[in-house]
């Protein structure tokens, strides 16, 4: 008979069953361990015996990997009575800028930044630096190998119509070649003195904790690049001309909409940076906007006005832990404000930010303010892509180059 592809297959079964029938009548061989055990004095017991007993035995700690997460019940030690609304960077505030206003007890200088800013970003750029600008954004969109799964594509006319997933650079890949291409292009470009008083950290994680009107609240964020320099930032500002946009009304919102309650959080604030180190003063924090992970708590299309408010809540945890380190966690007024630079990105559009903190007592809208100077909005290009199958960088502004520079120089 012709071995074909059909007989083969049989055969290999018929193989299998009998193998597997000879395997479970094997015989345990007897190595005369234990009779050389019990020898020597030591007790033998059957393994099912030791199962059926009704003994109840102590557990034995394994040494593993990492240790154990415990319960999150009342037992644990960052247990709490009293709620904490919390705020991550990974959910956005429903009424966007206006309840980070509420929140901070901060005052809008829209369109406005230090006049020392302003002047470092008019400074003409090297032609060869604009060049490495326009390499770096068509690194992180066409060039890079990344090939993930891109979000799906939804046709309002059609919802039900799926279709063709695009393999593709995922909006956190194209961010992170982004800056870091920007932040070297700049340490590059800047004098020594400048970038041997400054450190660049990645992934830096912080976390405030206020009170506002009898209720506690937490800001936890992520800055995806903090620049600290050995010597507090400094502003002159004329505030005098300046028309700024006042704490609104929420009414009937309360300030604490869309902040998910918490039981299980920690005190104290936390600044990541150690006291005692020299670089220590927050500078420029960048901070990245990928639509892919920030979301509404309600599912709902995250809004142009919710992506500024991230900026000064970030902004805000950044200084306010820092102040706490200096001052102490019951500080109020601060004896001198705490500027912190904030650029937001998405890797096409940046919204540029500087934080005067002037008070931690957030509650009402009377005595001490906060001030947050910004310039929204600045796109860098207008598409980098495939164009008849080159890749095509168009409309790209110098002018986004010129502030970034202007933050990490001033």
């Amino acid at each position: 008979m012709k071995l074909s592809r059909v007989l083969y297959a049989q055969h290999i079964g018929f193989m299998f069953k009998k193998h597997w029938l000879i395997q479970g009548k094997r015989v345990p061989i007897d190595t005369g361990l234990e009779q050389y055990l019990k020898d020597k004095g030591i007790q033998v017991e059957d393994a099912l015996d030791f199962i059926k007993e009704p003994e109840v035995h102590e557990r034995v700690d394994i040494i593993g990997p990492y240790e154990r997460a415990l319960p999150l019940d009342e037992n644990h030690p960052n247990y709490k009575e009293r709620p904490c609304y919390t705020l991550t960077n990974m959910n956005v505030l429903l009424e966007g800028i206006s309840q980070a206003q509420v929140l901070t007890k901060t005052v809008i200088a829209e369109d406005k930044l230090p006049l020392r800013i302003e002047e470092l970003a008019q400074l003409p750029a090297p032609k060869a630096v604009h060049e490495g600008v326009k390499k770096a954004i068509l690194s992180a969109n066409v060039f890079d190998c990344e090939q993930k799964k891109l979000p799906k594509i939804k046709d309002p006319e059609r919802p039900a119509y799926n279709f063709t997933r695009i393999l593709g650079i995922t909006d956190r890949r194209r961010n992170q070649i982004l800056t870091n291409k920007l932040m070297q292009l700049i340490e590059k470009s800047s004098d020594v003195d400048v970038t041997q008083s400054k450190y660049v950290l990645n992934d830096i994680e912080c976390r405030t904790v206020f009170d506002k009107e009898n209720e506690l609240i937490q800001f936890k964020d992520v800055s995806n690049i903090l620049v600290t320099s050995n010597k507090p930032l400094k502003h002159e500002i004329d505030d005098r001309d300046i028309p700024f946009i006042e704490i609104p009304d929420l009414y009937p919102i309360k300030h604490t909409v869309t902040l998910p309650k918490q039981h299980f959080y920690d005190e104290v604030s936390k600044y990541p940076i150690s006291s005692n180190m020299l670089s220590k003063h927050p500078h420029t924090t960048w901070l990245h906007y990928n639509a892919t992970e920030v979301k509404n708590l309600y599912e709902e299309p995250v809004t142009p006005i919710q992506v500024l408010g991230r900026s000064l809540t970030h902004t805000f945890t950044i200084a306010s832990s820092f102040a706490k380190q200096l001052y102490g966690e019951d500080i109020k007024d601060l004896p001198e404000p705490v500027y912190v630079n904030c650029i937001q990105t998405d890797g096409q559009r940046y919204h540029f930010g500087v934080l005067e903190l002037n008070t931690l007592n957030v509650s009402g809208t009377d005595g001490t303010k906060n001030v947050w100077f910004c310039k929204n909005d600045v796109k860098l290009y207008d598409s980098s892509r495939y164009l008849g199958g080159m890749p095509a960088l168009e409309n790209y502004n110098p002018a986004v180059y010129g502030y970034i520079n202007a933050f990490y120089n001033c």
